[in-house]
């Protein structure tokens, strides 16, 4: 699955010669969601390779497979936070960082939900450049008012897994929200994908 200029995502039971120049990234979801198919991870994707710089810092909520940490780590990114509510989506992304041969050093997957848990959000920390949550657009209401916590100024949310029917609560529940601004909307069939500055 192309999902921008350069990256690739190969299901890891598919062989792929890539051209000069593409980024693959191998998946092999087990039962977690993220396989690269579905129109809301091929938004986040190219909206990473988009806004990803070398030696950003990334966190990854929602993470399912890993697949956008992953992402990331192969745009450059120096380091990745995933964390899922899911021990399955645990579990799913560390053996995809061991399928792509990414060093465990530079990233680490956490069990929790970053909305309600105080630990999880102590141990996740501050100063993100990207944040990026595939989720849904209800779990994105609540979770936008904890994310400018744990984003630089000026870093960047990428929002997905919103359906078009869910884009104007989204966007009204930012606008209320003075720590974020949102710079750009992308949609692919029915599915909307919003990505916000913090101001």
């Amino acid at each position: 699955i192309k999902t921008g200029e350069k990256l690739v995502i190969v299901p890891e039971w598919e062989t792929y010669d890539p051209a000069d120049g593409e980024i693959v990234v191998l998946m092999d979801p087990g039962m977690a969601f993220g396989t690269g198919t579905h129109e809301t991870t091929r938004l986040c994707a190219m909206l990473l390779e988009k806004y990803v710089r070398p030696g950003d810092r990334m966190l990854d909520v929602g993470c399912g497979s890993g697949i956008l940490s992953l992402v990331c780590l192969k745009l450059g990114a120096s380091h990745v936070t995933g964390t899922d509510i899911d021990p399955i989506c645990i579990q799913a992304s560390l053996d995809n960082r061991y399928l792509n041969r990414l060093p465990e050093e530079n990233s680490r997957f956490l069990q929790g939900n970053l909305i309600e848990d105080s630990t999880l959000q102590e141990q996740v920390g501050q100063e993100y450049d990207i944040v990026a949550a595939n989720i849904l657009a209800d779990v994105i209401i609540m979770l936008q008012k904890e994310i400018p916590v744990h984003l630089k100024k000026d870093g960047i949310f990428i929002m997905s897994g919103i359906l078009n029917i869910k884009e104007n609560a989204v966007k009204e529940a930012l606008e209320q929200n003075p720590a974020l601004e949102i710079i750009e909307t992308a949609s692919q069939g029915e599915w909307v994908s919003i990505t916000a500055r913090k101001c």
